[in-house]
Order: structure tokens, then sequence, then C-alpha cells
């Protein structure tokens, strides 16, 4: 998941904004794997009328009924301006397998030239 907090929120209070977010997830039966300090950055455009904010990144696994429980608080969270949860593929137990063609060099020349005469003669 991919957040913004509004820069409103003052350096010192940054911690307790990320242990607020880990404790919803782990409200919601996830549990998080990886949970990125968040930078202070310029916005591209303006955001809920505001240009800076902090962006953080938290890696986490969750059943889907402890996700919506999650969209929703994170909705109703008021420093949160903005927030993407994204899902990440799945790889397959089995790799798909390419059928391979003969190619022209490995069809041995003999039964080449013996299909070429064949061709030429009808």
């Amino acid at each position: 998941m991919a957040y913004l907090l509004t820069p409103e929120i003052p350096e010192d209070r940054i911690d307790s904004e990320i242990a607020e977010l880990k404790k919803l997830i782990v409200d919601g039966n996830g549990l998080v794997n990886q949970l990125g300090m968040p930078e202070r950055r310029s916005l591209a455009y303006p955001v809920k009328k505001q240009n800076h904010a902090y962006f953080g990144v938290v890696y986490f696994d969750i059943e889907p009924e402890g996700l919506d429980k999650i969209k929703k608080a994170l909705a109703l969270h008021k420093k949160i301006i903005r927030y993407l949860i994204l899902r990440k593929p799945v790889e397959s137990a089995r790799k798909k397998t390419e059928t391979k063609q003969p190619s022209a060099s490995q069809i041995p020349e003999q039964s080449f030239d013996q299909r070429l005469e064949s061709l030429l003669k009808s």
C-alpha cells in the first residue's frame, strides 16, 4: 500500500501515525511484512489542496475480508489524503512451456532436397 499523509503532521508525530497504520492492518487480521518511513515530497499536482505530503509504503499480507475493513478505515482516516492498495501478482507453480518448432537449420538437408524435387515434379 502506498499512502500520502497530510503535511500538517509535525515531524515528531510521524512515528505515531505509522504505528496507527500498522495497528489498523493488524486489527484487520493482516501481517505487516515491511514498513517504510514516510518522506516529505512535493506533489506533481495538489491533492486535497495540499502541494506537499509525506509519502510512505507498507507491504502486508491480508485476507480479502480484512481488506474491506482496512479500506473503510483508511477512507475515514483524516490524516491520510490518498492511498493505493496494490495486489502482488501471484506466480504460477507451473511455468508455461514453449513448444519447439524445428528450425530450418535442424531439418536434414537431404530431406529438404527430396521434398523440393517432389514439389518441382508435380
